[in-house]
């Protein structure tokens, strides 16, 4: 019987689509005003978006339908959901113009990434462009600015942080490439728990 549908997906595959939806969960929580709780699951969308190239890797089902897949993925974990959790939070007006330079050079960069891969500098692979996901970074240090800071002084500080990254991503220069899965994991669970006790009131936000 001829296979009825246009690709068949790898474990891999399915790693990427369930970071999607989990980035899909986090636009969801955002829109109701769980802004904590959003953060929270981008950082398990990033943890996904981390493992599933290793894991193409370990089991040699590497392609390029993989690296276009999470290319689109990206665009929703690292552009759209942060844009979005901005503008939720206040950054909208004159001000979504920085976040709308930041999808514009992200699709640049990702587009390019999904083009080329990554480099090898210095005897190492690296990335050529800021990666998309310090998007999240940024994001989670201005929400939680935002907690001490004035509106005004906290808009300022993101635009210029949004200008910056946005120049970074679309710069032909090498970045550093996190190369130890330990090191990716902690990060991931870190940003999952910090803003998962936030979202509870364990930790006052």
């Amino acid at each position: 019987m001829k296979y009825p549908f246009i690709v068949r997906l790898t474990l891999a595959d399915y790693v990427t689509l369930a970071g999607m939806v989990v980035a899909l969960c986090a636009l969801y929580t955002a829109l109701l005003g769980h802004v904590w709780l959003s953060i929270s699951l981008l950082y398990l969308a990033m943890l996904a978006d981390a493992l599933d190239g290793k894991l193409a890797r370990f089991l040699k089902s590497e392609r390029p339908f993989g690296r276009y897949l999470d290319g689109f993925c990206d665009v929703l974990i690292y552009l759209i959901a942060p844009a979005l959790l901005f503008y939720c939070s206040g950054f909208r007006g004159g001000w979504s113009l920085f976040s709308a330079l930041m999808i514009i050079c992200g699709c640049l960069r990702l587009a390019r990434f999904n083009e080329s891969g990554n480099i090898t500098h210095n005897a190492v692979l690296a990335y050529r462009g800021m990666p998309v996901f310090w998007s999240v970074f940024i994001l989670s240090a201005w929400k939680l600015g935002q907690l001490s800071l004035s509106p005004v002084l906290s808009a300022v500080l993101l635009s210029l942080a949004l200008v910056v990254f946005s120049v970074a991503m679309i710069t032909d220069r090498p970045f550093y490439k996190f190369s130890s899965l330990a090191v990716i994991i902690a990060l991931c669970l870190g940003g999952i728990t910090l803003f998962g006790l936030l979202h509870l009131g364990v930790i006052n936000g």
